[in-house]
Formats: structure tokens, sequence, C-alpha cells
């Protein structure tokens, strides 16, 4: 099997799985609470924000941190956010047992099982 392929047919798979429906359902009820998509949306830029200083090789403060911390926390008091966050949590699971699957031939590998 062509291994693009089979990614393509993971995206797929994803796109169709339960925790990607249930985090689909919970991103709409967001969108739907004025409240809930404000602080969520600050909170993503903030995060964005974040990870682009990373990325381009500066530190990340403490107070960075710990504003992002804050935030966080405001946002996960709001039920609709809270819902949402588990969903992504459980799609997050998933991934890391598809990444956990990609990794395991590099793994039989270097450990003389392959």
């Amino acid at each position: 099997m062509d291994v693009l392929q089979a990614i393509h047919e993971l995206s797929i798979a994803i796109r169709t799985s339960e925790p990607f429906a249930e985090l689909r359902r919970a991103y709409e009820q967001v969108q739907r609470d004025p409240t809930a998509h404000q602080l969520f949306t600050k909170f993503r830029t903030l995060q964005k924000q974040l990870q682009q200083k990373q990325m381009s090789g500066f530190p990340v403060s403490d107070a960075d941190v710990e504003l992002l911390q804050q935030h966080l926390h405001v946002i996960e008091m709001n039920e609709n956010i809270a819902r949402l966050i588990h969903a992504e949590e459980r799609l997050n699971e998933l991934f890391a047992k598809a990444m956990n699957a990609m990794i395991q031939p590099i793994d039989e590998l270097y450990d003389g099982h392959s």
C-alpha cells in the first residue's frame, strides 16, 4: 500500500470518527454561544502567539505561561468550552495511538525486531 494513500485514508477515517464528530458538535455549540466564542477565540489567539514565539526561537517566559494558564482556567469555567476541551482530549488520544503505530516500525528496527 502506498503510504500517502494510507495517510489520505487515515484523514478520511478521522473525519468520520466519533471523536471528531464529538469535537465538531462541541465546536458548533461554542460558535452559537457569543461569550464562549469570544473567550475561545481570545485563548486560541494567545496560544498561537506563544507557539509562534517558540517556533521562532524566542523563549517563552514564565509570565507568558502564567497568562495562558489564567486564560485556560477562565475558559474551562464555560460549560461549552469545557465540553470542547474534553472532545479535543479524546481526539488527541486517537492521534497519540496513531503516532505510536507509525513509530512502531522504527522502534522495532532499532530494537532488532525487524
